[in-house]
This record gives structure tokens, C-alpha cells and sequence, in this order.
């Protein structure tokens, strides 16, 4: 049975973005501000797509070195920029 294709790229953000948050000082955690955030960091990191569990756990491996590290953190601090400056929310 073949298995569901994932972003590991966005497995990668979704478990390090509130992490990379807690170092961004006066930022909303709202839930539209921090969609905003991530939907804005993965469209300026590049997609990694695996089709197996051995795939996906290499990738995260190899394709999350420091200096995949560190462009998320830019990403990160880019999009804070941007969602503090226009907030989608009341």
C-alpha cells in the first residue's frame, strides 16, 4: 500500500515555529497571526516532498542541517515583520 506523500519541510516548521517564536519578542500568537507566519515561511523555503517513513526520517536528517537552521530562523524573523506590521486580526 503506498504511502501518503508528505512536505517535510513543513513538518519541520510546524514543530520548531514555537520555538523559533519564544526568541521573537512582542509577537501575537493568535491563531491567525501564527498562520500567517507559517504559511509565510514555507513559501520562502523550498518544499522537501518524501513518499516513505525511511524518506521522511532521512530528510529530516539531512535536509534540516545549519544552514536549513538558519534560513528558517530568517524566514521566521521575516514573516514576524510582516504580520506585526498588517495583523489579519481585530
Amino acid at each position: 500500500m503506498a504511502e501518503d506523500v508528505k512536505n517535510v519541510t513543513e513538518v519541520y516548521v510546524e514543530m520548531n515555529l514555537d520555538k523559533a517564536l519564544d526568541d521573537i519578542p512582542d509577537i501575537c500568537r493568535c491563531p491567525q497571526c501564527r498562520a500567517d507566519i507559517k504559511a509565510l515561511v514555507l513559501n520562502q523555503m523550498k518544499p522537501k516532498y518524501v513518499s516513505t517513513i525511511k524518506g521522511e526520517v532521512l530528510s529530516k536528517v539531512h535536509a534540516f542541517d545549519t544552514g536549513k537552521q538558519v534560513e528558517f530562523i530568517c524566514c521566521v524573523q521575516n514573516a514576524v515583520e510582516k504580520v506585526k506590521g498588517r495583523p489579519q486580526h481585530d
